[in-house]
């Protein structure tokens, strides 16, 4: 009679698994102590201040972590993008002195930092399961959503179904993927101004009214039990969204 090991299941918090997308952005211990210190927070103004100004905390902290994380997953996604062409560049020279576009592939992983490297070692573990390329790294694509990897997989595709000069091809994707991170970064030099004031006054009236609800929620109480009081309200998230989604778009000039 043979027996099978029992699996364990996890539990707690090693039971939460993160989106794809913020996988090497955040942890979940990270995200559970920044929560825990939220509402610590919280708890500590809802004691002083009572509950008006615990729900303007929580409004402004909530904010200020989401904000913080967006930009470490920016930052990630920048510099996964910045590493694509080195790597790319690498697979070329494999290609030159006769690899295949698979093997240089699996050999150019290895001459590949991390953040890149685990994706791309992710990609070569589901080559060795049987799956296309192509595929593959259209799969770590769609962890990580940059458009840099996309193209990289359409092009890897094209050339293991179609044939061709491969080597020239990539090539010129690691010239394109460089030029265009060059015009990113003049665009965003140029737009500095245009998008810091974009962020200003679209996170300005939200801080605010936080710090309102924080430091005087009788205020805010007198209003909410008036009518008009009620339409002012609904009004002004309705026109701080609308405006969002509008300076949203100028921030992300691209």
């Amino acid at each position: 009679m043979t027996g099978t090991t029992p699996v364990a299941r996890k539990t707690g918090l090693d039971a939460i698994v993160l989106p794809d997308w913020l996988a090497n952005v955040a942890t979940v211990q990270g995200v559970a102590a920044g929560m825990a210190i939220i509402l610590v927070l919280c708890v500590m103004i809802f004691a002083l201040a009572g509950s008006i100004a615990a729900g303007g905390a929580l409004v402004l902290l909530l904010l200020l972590g989401s904000f913080g994380l967006w930009l470490r997953l920016q930052k990630f996604r920048k510099t996964l993008a910045a590493q694509l062409p080195s790597f790319i560049d690498a697979m070329v020279r494999l290609i030159t002195v006769g690899n295949s576009t698979q093997a240089a592939f699996q050999l150019a992983v290895d001459t590949t930092k991390a953040p890149l490297r685990g994706y791309l070692e992710g990609a070569t573990g589901l080559m060795r399961a049987g799956m296309e390329l192509d595929q593959a790294l259209h799969q770590m694509a769609r962890q990580v959503r940059i458009e840099e990897m996309y193209l990289l997989a359409s092009i890897l595709g094209l050339g293991v179904r179609y044939g061709g000069r491969a080597d020239v091809l990539l090539e010129r994707v690691a010239n394109f993927m460089r030029d265009r991170e060059q015009a990113q970064h003049e665009l965003v030099a140029m737009s500095s101004e245009t998008r810091l004031s974009a962020w200003i006054l679209g996170l300005l009236p939200i801080g605010v009214g936080s710090m309102i609800l924080m430091l005087n929620g009788a205020y805010f109480i007198r209003m909410w039990n008036d009518p008009t009081g009620q339409l002012m309200v609904f009004g002004a998230a309705a026109l701080q969204i609308f405006g969002a989604v509008l300076l949203y778009r100028l921030a992300r000039i691209a």
